[in-house]
């Protein structure tokens, strides 16, 4: 592979990464994501000749996005991604692994988290996607403390996704210094929507 192409390879893994943060499982158009890229200042991914659409293809063409009649949306967690983008891109799984978990890592710091007060307590919001990795959710969740004065985390995902986020708190509070602080169930931003379910964890 010429260095130019690795380089396009390497651009579009973390475009990945961007749309992901940006979009988790919610659908998007290429207007939607080339205003959220301005509003960034990723302006790479737009100004380019082609571009966002050339890249928006090659996802697709990998799998890691899927289109429908409501645009395109994320249909590959990032432990599935990697491999899919490997094969795409023709380079090494460990290697593109190692650059999602970095952008991803790099991603969350960039952010400030959302949060959520308990009983006085303030805690960082770690979205739990339905189709997520538990191994992949643990790493977010030990950015989103770091360097921080939170109390912990409030692990949210839909209700029907509860067993996973359960899941999750185990093997935290099994590695400590984590402790289950109780859990919740509250509307989501659609009133009409599936209820989230909100699992608050002490570090």
């Amino acid at each position: 592979m010429i260095e130019d192409e690795a380089a396009a390879v390497e651009e579009r893994i973390d475009l990945y990464v961007t749309i992901r943060s940006l979009f988790r499982d919610r659908p998007f158009d290429e207007a939607e994501l080339g205003r959220r890229l301005v509003e960034r200042g990723e302006h790479g991914h737009v100004s380019a000749p082609g571009e966002p659409d050339a890249s928006l293809s090659w996802l697709v063409e990998a799998a890691v996005l899927g289109t429908d009649t409501e645009g395109f949306r994320v249909i590959a967690d990032p432990d599935e991604a990697a491999e899919r983008l490997a094969a795409a891109g023709d380079l090494p799984v460990e290697t593109v692994r190692r650059r999602l978990l970095s952008a991803l890592a790099a991603g969350d710091k960039d952010e400030e988290p959302r949060t959520l007060v308990r009983d006085d307590d303030t805690y960082a919001v770690v979205e739990l996607g339905a189709d997520e990795a538990v191994e992949t959710a643990l790493d977010r969740v030990h950015t989103a403390v770091t360097e921080s004065d939170y109390r912990g985390v409030a692990v949210t995902t839909p209700g029907t996704n509860a067993n996973r986020a359960q899941q999750l708190a185990d093997r935290l509070v099994a590695d400590g210094p984590w402790s289950k602080a109780g859990s919740t169930v509250a509307e989501g931003d659609d009133p009409d929507g599936e209820l989230v379910f909100r699992l608050y964890l002490d570090c």
